[in-house]
């Protein structure tokens, strides 16, 4: 979510700003709106999560916080923005300028992004999935500088035989394309997991906290 959606969706790097550093993204000014995901998709950014790592009432611009739609129900919506980037798209800021102190040139951030969870429990998600693999968690990940392509190396993942977990997988790979990925999603489990991280970003670097993740979903990509 972080990676392949949050970043591709700040407003500075659609714009090229971030291409020397950290590269450009698949979402574009000319292309707004494209559909990134199966209609499963809604991905929020909101910083006015009460006591998460990337809470704040205010960004460091002045601007009020409120909770952002980046993606919903598959479609992008809402690019992540500051007062600078908003006037250049003819848009709003939406209180998504950040720095790490009064030092540093506030940038557009991300703060707790998520993706939302569903109305399945886990057991649906295994049972629907009949045969496959369950990747609980991975160990690295590698993605492109325009957020388009990715590789995710498993840490610990199980087969899927008949509906049920089986055993144990080693080396998993999984190797995609960001909106096939996305694209993919057919059904999301209840519950919503969150985990802390510092996300660097700028030249020199600036690292502050955000929060990242979502629930577990069932996958199912096209053949060919």
């Amino acid at each position: 979510v972080h990676e392949s959606i949050g970043h591709p969706n700040e407003a500075d790097r659609v714009l090229g700003r971030e291409a020397a550093q950290a590269g450009t993204s698949y979402v574009t000014p000319e292309n707004l709106g494209l559909h990134i995901g199966s209609s499963e998709v809604t991905i929020y950014d909101d910083p006015t999560i009460k006591s998460s790592y990337g809470f704040y009432l205010y960004d460091d611009e002045g601007i009020e916080a409120g909770k952002r739609t980046i993606v919903e129900n598959g479609v992008q919506k809402e690019l992540l923005h500051n007062r600078e980037s908003a006037f250049i798209m003819k848009s709003r800021s939406n209180g998504s300028s950040r720095s790490t102190g009064i030092s540093y040139e506030p940038i557009i951030r991300m703060a707790n992004t998520y993706l939302a969870p569903g109305r399945a429990d886990f057991d649906k998600l295994i049972e629907e999935a009949r045969d496959g693999i369950y990747v609980k968690n991975f160990t690295e990940w590698n993605i492109d500088d325009t957020r388009s392509f990715s590789r995710y190396q498993g840490n610990e993942a199980y087969l899927i035989k008949n509906g049920r977990l089986g055993k144990p997988v080693k080396n998993f790979v999984l190797e995609t394309k960001t909106l096939d990925f996305w694209s993919a999603v057919a059904m999301r489990d209840k519950e919503l997991v969150m985990y802390p991280g510092t996300c660097g970003k700028g030249e020199p670097e600036q690292g502050v906290p955000v929060l990242m993740g979502g629930p577990d979903v069932l996958l199912r990509f096209k053949k060919g």
